[in-house]
């Protein structure tokens, strides 16, 4: 992998979406050095996730998810969600509670958000480190610039559940089995849809849905910030 692929495939994309979420929460910004550690704690969950894949097989689960495809490809859809969305938005997950823990600074509705989303980048930067050198041209342009936001995407629904409940002292328990159970379903239909020329526009158009939801629920945040410093 060359200099360039590495720049401009995974460090730029990385530090593009973290400049924007750090925007944001501009009105009361998490320390950049917490920030980087997050996203050096969503690359490294990715190693341990890929190594998990690749036990699979150990437990029965086929290497090859191609081979699911089959009676009209609900096996292959189970898998998307279950393995695939499971595992990744499970171990995604694993670092955010480092951060409920010994992150002081996670004080706010929008944190859960913030941190969620910067540990996916990390996630899907340490994602593209496999796919990219398979790549070329516009593809890899795109792939680079687009798995890190559905990464941030689908944590973040997640890390909203999971933030708002330990902002409001609720339970914890159930906001994680809540949001990691959407996560995982959003995100393995996407996998899913994504793979099929046929519905790759409806895979489009979920993700849509969810980031618009993300990008209103952020400004309503930011707003509620602003009124509480006023």
């Amino acid at each position: 992998m060359t200099i360039w692929l590495i720049l401009s495939g995974i460090v730029a994309p990385a530090i593009f979406w973290i400049g924007y979420f750090y925007y944001k929460d501009r009105l009361q910004p998490e320390p950049l050095v917490k920030v980087g550690l997050s996203y050096l704690m969503g690359f490294g969950a990715a190693f341990f996730c890929f190594q998990t894949f690749q036990l699979l097989p150990c437990i029965g689960i086929p290497s090859d998810p191609s081979a699911l495809m089959v009676n009209g490809g609900r096996p292959f859809l189970y898998y998307c969600i279950c393995v695939v969305g499971g595992l990744e938005e499970l171990f995604k997950f694993l670092p955010f509670l480092v951060v409920l823990t010994f992150f002081k600074d996670f004080d706010e509705e929008i944190d859960g958000i913030i941190y969620a989303s910067v540990i996916a980048l990390g996630f899907a930067s340490f994602e593209n480190l496999d796919y990219l050198v398979l790549l070329a041209g516009f593809e890899l342009f795109g792939r680079a610039v687009a798995t890190p936001l559905t990464h941030s995407i689908f944590a973040s629904i997640w890390g909203y559940k999971v933030g708002l409940a330990f902002y409001k002292k609720t339970s914890l328990v159930k906001a994680a089995a809540v949001g990691l159970s959407l996560s995982a379903v959003s995100h393995g239909l996407f996998d899913f849809l994504n793979l099929s020329a046929a519905y790759r526009i409806v895979s489009a158009i979920l993700i849509l849905f969810i980031w618009i939801w993300q990008i209103r629920l952020l400004e309503k945040m930011h707003h509620k910030q602003a009124k509480q410093r006023i």
